[in-house]
């Protein structure tokens, strides 16, 4: 996460199912949502198919992407 712009990114393999942002290796701060929308606490993230992902949580605009490459 950059904290000075409150956006955290990475290039991740997921694979399919379900996830969630969650801070610091605990659940007390963490994301979820759908369609590109994140919720302080909300339902799992669904990932429909298998790999490479470039992965982009903005926390000023509650706003996610997944982007498959």
């Amino acid at each position: 996460l950059n904290n000075t712009t409150g956006i955290w990114e990475a290039t991740l393999a997921l694979t399919s199912g379900e996830m969630k942002f969650r801070a610091n290796d605990a659940w007390d701060i963490n994301y979820g949502g759908s369609g590109g929308n994140a919720v302080a606490g909300g339902d799992n993230i669904q990932i429909s198919a298998a790999g490479i992902y470039n992965v982009t949580l903005d926390t000023n605009n509650m706003k996610y992407t997944l982007v498959k490459q």
